[in-house]
């Protein structure tokens, strides 16, 4: 297949991208033929242009096999998530193994197992499987097939976790549910076909997919009204644990509605609503734009990071007792049903282990003390980033000698990180150890990470291959897969990393900083002071793809004074949002 040729602009691009300052031309040049080829691919194919499969996946295998991949600014990325959107999927053994590297984790396309276009999960080569991309029905129902395989097998109880809200009624299918005020529905031309109910679940289910991947519950059943002005309804409770949201569609106003939770018949007394007003957010868009819009908002409301939730201060002493005794039951009760031990056997133990017991004790008691104790991916992958690579190995006695240089290497860590977190399959820790102890794993510069840290790298390299060693071990012997991303959970969302790349509120936090400095007046990093505060923000979505004069800004500000703005080590956005627990009816002032 003959790659579409680059246009001189693509040459140019290629050109400076590769470019290192102090480098010969030659060596600035090399890869730049590969690089301006994928460049006018992903020109063509994002100006809407025929570009042909073959041509996609040629450009990505002579960008990946040439000297520029290192410094693509994430052209290879790029080529791979137009891949997925193509159905075309490497094999697991395809690129020695490590695609997954850069191919995403989630993306939108054709799923393997029913041909639809949606929303769709990378899962691992585990359990006998292959790597696939599937939507979340057909992952569920595979998940479903491999417990009642499991249970003929092996004759034992479903090991699925049970549903915390399964006593709840089931709600009635939506295309059967009468309108809220109970009247007849009039006959209109605009009343949708079950088809069309069909589709809108579907693509509800895809504008609400950032919310699925944080742990929220999405219903298999959805409540409809039809309504002959407004048009179709859907409407149903998101529940993460116990705190929850309401979602309400209305698609052919293209609108969706995130709302707080009011529980008026006391129906749920351990409940939280996870939002105090209503987002309200237009989602006509198509393609992505729609879901990227729903998770920033949704990052922006702390919906994408793990809970943070304490008690009101009214509450009897009593309930705060029993709060905190409820979040250490739901925490290791999935380790006693991996273990199949009583739950006081499983405290007894963790409580004896020297090196766990200190672990659950600062992070878990002290640091992450008010985090709820829920399954979040990217905050677990925050977790490991921080207590397997960044604290409790030699990382930190051997400090690179600027903290932007730190900065660069805790984003290449979480990134791998991200790519070995499944909330159903767990934690890969070989993954993570071969990515990390690779000879070639490097910064997006091409620096190799091991050259970073000198002859201190060998302590490193253990250090690091001790703590995800023993890590391990505690997954698959003594707390199983869903306690071990619980405490994950928690140690990604302490104060250690409120302010790292890889939480759901980062796009946020950015942009609470780039506006503190706009109304300062303090001058953006160049080129952004020419270029505007939208691109900056946009940027900063991959911000280890940017100068180091800019990440030095992004940190600390250095024209601000010493009562601010503040950058991201002292930025109050930073700070997680907190969600309360009232239980109201306890209070001693109630008559």
């Amino acid at each position: 297949m003959t790659i579409p040729a680059p246009s001189q602009a693509d040459i140019a691009l290629a050109i400076a991208t590769t470019s290192r300052p102090g480098r010969t031309t030659g060596a600035e040049t090399e890869g730049v033929a590969e690089l301006a080829a994928a460049l006018g691919v992903l020109r063509q194919v994002e100006s809407g242009e025929e570009v042909p499969d073959a041509a996609v996946l040629d450009a990505h295998d002579l960008l990946h096999a040439s000297a520029a991949r290192h410094r693509d600014a994430g052209c290879l990325r790029r080529l791979a998530e137009e891949l997925v959107g193509r159905g075309v999927v490497p094999q697991p053994w395809h690129y020695e193994g490590q695609w997954w590297l850069w191919w995403p984790k989630n993306g939108r396309g054709p799923c393997r197992d029913c041909g639809k276009t949606r929303s769709l999960t990378r899962y691992s080569a585990r359990f006998g499987k292959e790597y696939r991309y599937l939507c979340a029905r057909c992952r569920t129902a595979e998940r479903e097939q491999d417990v009642q395989q499991a249970e003929k097998l092996w004759t034992l109880p479903s090991s699925s976790q049970a549903d915390t809200h399964a006593d709840r009624e089931q709600l009635p299918a939506m295309a059967d549910t009468p309108a809220r005020t109970g009247t007849p529905q009039p006959a209109s031309v605009n009343r949708p076909t079950d088809h069309q109910w069909s589709d809108f679940v579907d693509r509800l289910h895809d504008l609400l997919a950032p919310l699925e991947w944080a742990g929220f519950e999405l219903p298999e059943e959805w409540d409809g009204e039809f309504d002959p002005e407004a048009g179709a309804l859907l409407f149903s409770e998101l529940w993460r644990g116990d705190g929850c949201v309401v979602a309400e569609y209305r698609p052919q106003e293209e609108v969706l509605e995130l709302q707080p939770f009011d529980d008026v018949m006391g129906d749920w007394p351990e409940s939280y609503t996870m939002l105090d007003d209503t987002i309200e957010l237009a989602v006509g868009a198509s393609g992505e734009d729609a879901v990227i819009a729903v998770a920033r908002a949704a990052g922006h409301a702390g919906l994408l990071d793990a809970t943070h939730v304490r008690v009101a201060d009214t509450a009897p002493e009593e309930a705060k007792q029993e709060f905190a005794l409820a979040r250490i039951r739901r925490i290791f009760e999935p380790a006693a049903a991996f273990r199949r031990l009583p739950l006081v056997e499983i405290l007894r133990e963790v409580s004896e282990h020297e090196w766990l017991s200190t672990y659950l004790e600062w992070v878990v008691g002290m640091a992450g003390r008010d985090v709820a104790p829920d399954i979040v991916p990217d905050a677990a992958a925050l977790g490991v980033a921080a207590w397997c690579w960044r604290n409790n190995t030699a990382v930190e006695q051997h400090h690179l000698d600027t903290d932007v240089l730190m900065a660069r290497v805790n984003i290449a860590v979480t990134r791998i990180v991200q790519e070995c977190v499944c909330p159903l399959e767990g934690i890969d820790w070989d993954g993570i150890r071969s990515a990390l102890m690779e000879p070639q794993w490097a910064l997006p510069d091409g620096t190799p990470v091991h050259s970073l840290f000198g002859s201190g790298w060998s302590e490193v390299a253990s250090t690091v291959t001790d703590e995800l060693t023993r890590w391990k071990e505690l997954d698959h012997r003594v707390l199983g897969t869903e306690t071990t991303l619980i405490l994950m959970t928690i140690g990604g969302s302490t104060s250690y990393t409120d302010s790292w790349w890889g939480q759901g509120r980062w796009h946020s936090i950015c942009q609470r900083i780039i506006e503190s400095a706009t109304a300062a007046e303090i001058a953006l990093p160049t080129p952004y002071d020419t270029r505007g505060p939208a691109a900056f923000l946009t940027d900063l979505d991959d911000p280890d793809e940017l100068p180091d004069h800019v990440l030095d800004w992004l940190i600390d500000m250095p024209q601000a004074g010493p009562d601010g703005p503040y950058g991201l080590r002292f930025h109050p956005a930073t700070r997680p949002q907190h969600r309360c627990w009232d239980p109201f009816w306890l209070s001693e002032d109630q008559p």
